[in-house]
């Protein structure tokens, strides 16, 4: 019976450390969140630039309240689309240097909904062995060729592209690894879509915001002016979500103006669903202009990365991250669980990564670090894990 197989599944989870509990946060400040009723440093958080709580960007929500109400209403294509989602979009597209945007409720729907617009079962997607979930469920749901290279290597890629072929062939990637805080070869990338006849679909979760001196993510990191040429820029379908250092929620798609239109037209997640609030468009407009201006919170963040790297002992279980997310390379998931709870006892909230999210016998301790984390919290979490890392 169902339930008698639920219970054995999850009884086998919890015996081998793989079962996970939601911590429920009872109050915040700062880099600070209350759990049990314990104020701990949050080193959880994807807030990278600490504007969740920006006083700003809730006054633009507030005023939007004011004026549109709390919701939508209804999908974009019945009555739900606003003028401040135009703005919205037009934005984007300008800050990025692209033709046209479209404006999704999360960065899982735009995934599942480009994806599977752009590609069915005559189609070839390759995508990064460490991609996104979403991603590869995306290619999985397309009924695409479906084929996975392994993480970062391009000349593996090159391989299967030359190799097998399709209707369109589409290179699916996280910009920013979100497991590992690796980047992906943007310029190598696109040499192989030319060289290919290949279209790329780059997913910069966590990269936009903190990459770039502008904040504009792995495009800006690569071609600091975004002078990306005309051929260029046609073969990428660009995406950044709004609930990581943008610190609200949502996802933003960029591309030239007949893959927009296109999206508009067939993706399905975009059409079936209730538009976002127009009153949350007037935040992501005020962050989107606080993170093009915030030289001085990417130059922290750098700051302290550095100080992090710098003061923990044993660089052999730290990767090259050159972003917030650093990873504790611990392997063994129950060693990790151990040393997570020995850093909350000491208020530093760091979450152990386990299984199914990274491969076996790779768990790990993910620091997410952010603006808000003062330099003297940064060294007192080096300090604990150089005391509990031997």
């Amino acid at each position: 019976m169902l339930h008698q197989d639920l219970s054995a599944d999850l009884k086998g989870l919890a015996s081998d450390d793989l079962y996970r509990h939601r911590r429920s946060i009872q109050d915040l400040k700062e880099g600070k969140i209350k759990i049990d009723g314990q104020w701990v440093h949050n080193f959880s958080s994807n807030d990278y630039l600490g504007l969740t709580q920006n006083k700003i960007i809730k006054k633009s929500i507030i005023d939007g309240i004011k004026r549109y109400g709390n919701g939508s209403g209804a999908s974009h294509l019945i009555s739900g689309h606003y003028e401040i989602h135009d703005e919205l979009e037009k934005l984007a597209a300008e800050n990025l240097g692209f033709d046209k945007s479209i404006l999704f409720s999360s960065g899982f729907s735009a995934n599942m909904g480009v994806i599977t617009a752009l590609c069915d079962r005559n189609d070839l997607i390759l995508s990064d062995r460490l991609n996104h979930a979403s991603l590869n469920e995306a290619a999985l749901l397309s009924k695409s060729k479906f084929i996975r290279y392994n993480h970062l290597d391009l000349e593996h890629l090159e391989k299967i592209l030359k190799e097998n072929d399709g209707r369109r062939k589409l290179i699916i990637t996280d910009a920013v690894f979100s497991m590992d805080g690796d980047l992906i070869n943007l310029p190598a990338l696109i040499s192989l879509c030319e060289k290919y006849d290949a279209y790329l679909y780059v997913d910069d979760a966590h990269g936009y915001g903190v990459l770039g001196k502008n904040g504009q993510g792995i495009l800006e990191h690569y071609y600091p002016m975004l002078d990306l040429k005309p051929k260029q820029k046609k073969r990428i379908i660009y995406m950044f979500t709004l609930g990581k250092s943008v610190g609200i929620s949502g996802a933003i798609v960029v591309a030239n103006k007949e893959i927009i239109d296109y999206l508009i037209q067939k993706a399905k997640t975009y059409i079936y669903t209730t538009a976002s609030s127009p009153a949350i468009s007037c935040g992501i407009i005020t962050s989107l202009s606080i993170i093009k201006e915030g030289k001085k919170l990417r130059k922290n963040i750098l700051k302290s990365i550095n100080l992090l790297r710098d003061k923990v002992e044993n660089k052999l279980l730290m990767g090259k991250s050159i972003t917030p997310i650093q990873p504790i390379f611990i392997n063994e998931t129950s060693k990790s669980i151990k040393i997570s709870e020995k850093l909350l006892k000491e208020g530093f909230y760091v979450p152990v990564i386990r299984p199914p999210t990274v491969p076996r016998n790779k768990s790990r301790l993910r620091i997410s670090i952010s603006a808000l984390h003062k330099p003297k919290v940064i060294l007192r979490l080096a300090e604990l894990i150089n005391l509990n890392i031997k």
